[in-house]
């Protein structure tokens, strides 16, 4: 038969290790978790926490948690939270695809001061509090509370749908400036960050950046963020409740200018996407005014890693600046970090871009130096096609022959220089 622990008044727990097949609050009674303790639920059934006429739980401390052995059940499993202002703050997770048997999660929640440092003075699960649209800390728009929902032990931990209590009147009063309709939740992810990036203040180095993701929708009613659904995947331990006007994530994982024999390629990537329309790569020659290269579709909503490359086959032998700007579907941009390219060579002689049709052949030529080249175009029996001389300059240069008969076949085109020579075959297919 399992355990039942009846609840009636104020029960303190300062040891470290006791375990209940089930707990049963009754007439709102309260459990007090302090001093770094842990309430061990001993069976993962979702009825495994129950309240008749109402219960709480404080825990007010990242360490002071309850450990739930959920396993592989699946079900509503709601633990009471209240704080210190006597609300109730409940977080729920409702397992819709069970974890492996010898999972469990671990749940606490600690209310912060008005910038969300820890409150009491723990060290908090997140690093900084910086948001994409302003240099400093965005504090001010979030809910002064974390929340942690930590699956350990588990080889795929479950999918579920997330609800989290909230107290508006005392936990996001002024200074703050948050809608309360507009309140969503919001994950942070440790293990993604920019080299050598600091807090908002500039003055810490720090791991980790709130992910570009936003779940559930705020029932004002009820004082609870609802419907966050979580795959497996996405199953992050540490959450907040913010303004989805002015949200924390930093998605941008790098953006790097490199060199392939001559040519610049931009290579960037994105830990997480919401909302994200396209790129627009921009270029300069001074690195103060940029004009639009390329565009770039985004991928829209991700949680996953994806990396992006472009070419510019258009580069000068000069240094050439480049910065990436991001545009979302209802028009709101971000510019990201300049990067500069000097992909110079003295032997730099390449062709690219090659483009048939039926009348012309259009090709780029990326040189270091000013030459004439007799361009000739063969047939694959040998037959002369175009010849004709062109004069390059340092730099790209495009070069088109026009007036030809090109059928389906290979051909072989060949650039004669007196310093450069090229040859190759194409294929109109």
């Amino acid at each position: 038969m399992n355990k039942i622990l009846l609840i009636t008044s104020l029960f303190i727990l300062p040891f470290t290790g006791y375990s209940q097949a089930r707990l049963v609050f009754n007439n709102d009674g309260y459990m007090n978790i302090e001093n770094n303790a842990y309430l061990i639920i001993d069976n993962g059934n979702a009825n495994a926490i129950t309240t008749t006429n109402g219960g709480n739980i404080l825990s007010e401390n990242e360490r002071d948690v309850v450990k739930w052995n959920v396993g592989n059940a699946t079900g509503n499993h709601i633990v009471p939270f209240t704080n210190t202002d006597d609300v109730k703050i409940p977080v729920e997770v409702d397992i819709t695809t069970a974890g492996n048997t010898d999972g469990h999660m671990i749940f606490s929640t600690y209310r912060t001061d008005t910038m969300n440092s820890n409150w009491p003075d723990v060290a908090p699960g997140v690093t900084n509090m910086c948001s994409m649209l302003f240099p400093t800390d965005a504090s001010h728009f979030v809910v002064d509370r974390f929340y942690r929902i930590d699956g350990n032990a588990y080889s795929s931990k479950p999918a579920a749908t997330l609800s989290f209590g909230y107290d508006f009147a005392n936990e996001a009063a002024n200074p703050n400036t948050i809608g309360e309709a507009n309140l969503q939740a919001q994950r942070f992810n440790p293990g993604i960050g920019l080299p050598n990036q600091t807090s908002c203040d500039g003055t810490s180095n720090v791991t980790g950046n709130w992910e570009n993701l936003l779940f559930g929708t705020a029932n004002t009613s009820t004082k609870k963020v609802n419907n966050a659904v979580i795959s497996s995947n996405n199953f992050f331990k540490d959450w907040i409740l913010v303004d989805n006007t002015t949200p924390l994530p930093v998605t941008l994982l790098n953006f790097e200018a490199t060199c392939d024999n001559g040519i610049t390629v931009l290579n960037w990537s994105t830990a997480s996407e919401n909302n994200n329309d396209y790129f627009i790569i921009e270029k300069s020659t001074d690195g103060i005014h940029f004009s639009p290269l390329s565009t770039v579709q985004g991928s829209g909503n991700s949680s996953e890693l994806i990396n992006y490359s472009y070419r510019d086959y258009s580069s000068t032998i000069d240094i050439n600046y480049y910065r990436l700007k991001q545009v979302d579907f209802d028009g709101k941009q971000e510019y990201f970090d300049i990067v500069s390219s000097t992909c110079s060579s003295e032997e730099n002689f390449i062709v690219n871009q090659e483009m048939f049709d039926d009348h012309s052949l259009q090709f780029n030529v990326l040189t270091s130096t000013k030459e004439e080249l007799t361009v000739s175009l063969y047939d694959y029996s040998g037959r002369l096609i175009a010849d004709e001389t062109a004069v390059v300059n340092k730099g790209s240069n495009q070069i088109k022959l026009t007036g030809l008969t090109i059928r389906k076949g290979v051909y072989m085109l060949t650039i004669i220089g007196d310093k450069n020579q090229y040859a190759t075959k194409l294929l109109k297919q």
